[in-house]
């Protein structure tokens, strides 16, 4: 009888030991949350002048290959790109930046009409972009990085060799004290905001003389 007891506490034993190193393998082995970034502040007010006659489509901006895909990339020397691995972009860059250039558009009402990429209503004017650099440099002062090229595109003309009215590059770096994701989004959308409104004067200023 005692036999019996004693190997009944052993197997108990045993049992127990195997389901705390089973719990611990898998608090261990559990992945860790990914936290999501976006680009965020308030859209530009409404101007005080008579819309222009256009209507004007933002097409969703290409991106240079290097971050084509929502990584967080991390540019500590030349030659060299490295990454977080548990912090990413809620969405593509391309879809980022083109979104926000067509609400600020939209909400200022310096044109007929500003219509987002998704848009299949007519239009006049096409302004269509690439973003060449969108990462955060590092090795020295922490800088939030945003290049892109636009090209200002009048529909009307399409195939007749001049309707290319526009082609310009804006490049902008924000500095972010912590080289972090939360410091990277902040100074990004900082960039954002800028170039946004520095494509929007250009592009209003083009079509007010043209």
């Amino acid at each position: 009888m005692r036999k019996n007891i004693s190997t009944t506490a052993v197997f108990l034993t045993v049992i127990a030991t195997l389901m705390m190193v089973g719990g611990c393998t898998n608090i261990k082995n559990a992945p860790l949350e990914i936290q999501y970034y976006t680009i965020e502040y308030d859209p530009p007010q409404a101007v005080n002048a008579t819309p222009l006659p256009y209507i004007v489509k933002i097409e969703q901006f290409q991106v240079s290959p290097l971050y084509d895909s929502n990584r967080i990339v991390i540019k500590n020397e030349d030659f060299t790109r490295d990454e977080f691995i548990y912090h990413k972009w809620s969405a593509h860059p391309g879809e980022l930046v083109s979104f926000f250039l067509a609400r600020d558009f939209s909400e200022t009402r310096r044109f007929q009409a500003s219509l987002y990429y998704e848009s299949s209503l007519p239009y006049t004017h096409l302004i269509t972009g690439v973003v060449e650099d969108y990462y955060l440099q590092t090795g020295g002062v922490n800088e939030a990085v945003l290049s892109i090229t636009i090209n200002l595109v009048d529909n009307t003309r399409r195939g007749q060799g001049n309707s290319i009215l526009m082609q310009k590059k804006y490049r902008l770096s924000v500095e972010t004290h912590k080289g972090d994701p939360p410091g990277l989004a902040k100074a990004m959308s900082t960039a954002v905001q800028q170039i946004s409104a520095d494509i929007l004067m250009d592009v209003a200023e083009r079509l007010e003389n043209y």
